[in-house]
């Protein structure tokens, strides 16, 4: 656990999200970070907050999405992301940047919601103030945090 109280990972580590019976929901990997890889798409713009990190990501949900008790969809999205400098400071910048929505093509980019029995892989772009730093996602549903070095 870091100093947050999330659970640390490393590019390749799984991780998952129960219901409250302890029912597998959703499974994820950060499949690997990169800072600054250049954008592709044509309505590419430079990064409003100074880089780009992009997350190469998997996600498998299984059929107890969408339960009563459960999360309606699984979602991955910029704004779900806080980035912390490797100086510790908390960035204000919003990592969900228009910048970073169009960096990639849409058939890049991973689904912003991924119902129940489904698998998925895609992009997630962050548009950050340091090249490198902590990237802490917060799953809303869950109240689940993680964490990964860049």
């Amino acid at each position: 656990m870091s100093p947050r109280g999330n659970v640390v990972l490393t590019p390749g580590e799984g991780t998952g999200i129960e219901n409250g019976e302890g029912e597998l929901q959703a499974s994820f990997v950060v499949n690997s970070i990169t800072v600054d890889a250049p954008c592709t798409s044509p309505d590419a713009e430079l990064p409003e907050n100074g880089h780009f990190v992009t997350l190469d990501v998997s996600v498998e949900t299984t059929p107890a999405v969408g339960t009563d008790d459960g999360l309606s969809s699984f979602s991955m999205d910029p704004y779900n992301f806080k980035p912390i400098a490797a100086n510790g400071t908390t960035s204000n910048a919003d990592p969900s940047s228009i910048a970073a929505m169009y960096c990639y093509e849409e058939a890049q980019m991973l689904p912003s919601s991924i119902g129940p029995g489904e698998k998925a892989t895609g992009l997630v772009v962050l548009d950050v103030e340091s090249p490198s730093g902590i990237l802490v996602f917060n799953d809303l549903f869950s109240m689940h945090g993680w964490e990964w070095a860049y």
